[in-house]
């Protein structure tokens, strides 16, 4: 049976408050591992995500199942959630956050995911990242529409988000279709935008290469920020989970691995 290595790490950046949330619950088979970014603009981000995170984790332990019903589920939990927290906190009503969560089950080999927004999931096999989400952002949508050619980092229109966790109905793929086989030396990465947004996937990779443990990995990750206190530095937050043995397959890239998709 494949085991899990966890890891994360969550930062105020040049911000006064720290309105993202991570957390995860696992046993010796099966593990849910949930990220938020809680919405600053609106004011009761930090309660909307650690509300919304919480009740995932909690709804989770109570019936630990890791299939396509359970994945599905998360999301109308999370609303649920978070319009109990918006009539608790009146002056709150607008809050709101994004959400990111993985679901594995090692007996199985099996991983499920959802995400609202655009906090993002990765999958690295044999150390190439795969975006396994797509951001719920107005720009990142004109993108795959072709109707502009733009890069989502340094782009200041790319934090407006058209779903989150307190919008209307769920978008296309915001919960996978079907599972994933999992493979020993898999490594998946939950992050805010505050996070990839100075970390690209080649970053990743490369820093990937010389760790020797999940933590380690981002720990040097959040070395490649610009300036992780700088004012204009957001919130960022990574969690990083590990799937077996450490294995040189999984860190090395392969020269016959396919391109990944380009993410901007």
């Amino acid at each position: 049976m494949m085991q899990l290595s966890v890891a994360q790490r969550s930062e105020c950046g040049g911000r006064e408050r720290n309105e993202d949330w991570v957390g995860f619950c696992a046993n010796d088979t099966r593990g849910c591992f949930v990220l938020a970014d809680g919405a600053g603009g609106c004011g009761g981000g930090a309660i909307a995500s650690r509300v919304v995170v919480k009740e995932v984790l909690s709804h989770f332990s109570e019936a630990p199942e890791v299939n396509q019903s359970a994945i599905s589920e998360i999301i109308p939990a999370a609303r649920t959630a978070l319009t109990n927290a918006r009539e608790r906190y009146p002056r709150l009503s607008q809050m709101d956050t994004t959400l990111a969560v993985l679901m594995l089950d090692t007996q199985q080999a099996l991983a499920y995911w959802s995400s609202l927004g655009d906090s993002r999931i990765y999958l690295f096999r044999h150390g190439r990242a795969h975006a396994l989400t797509s951001d719920h952002s107005v720009l990142q949508s004109m993108i795959d529409a072709g109707l502009i050619s733009s890069s989502m980092r340094g782009n200041k229109k790319r934090a407006v988000l058209y779903a989150a966790v307190g919008s209307g109905d769920i978008p296309e793929r915001a919960v996978c279709k079907k599972p994933l086989a999992l493979k020993s030396g898999d490594i998946f990465l939950l992050c805010s935008d505050g996070f990839w947004e100075g970390v690209c996937e080649e970053a990743m990779e490369t820093v990937l290469q010389q760790a020797i443990s999940p933590q380690h990995w981002i720990n040097d990750m959040v070395y490649q920020l610009p300036n992780p206190e700088a004012d204009d530095q957001d919130n960022f937050s990574a969690m990083a989970i590990w799937v077996g043995d450490r294995e040189e397959t999984t860190r090395i890239i392969v020269k016959k691995t396919p391109a990944r998709p380009a993410r901007q």
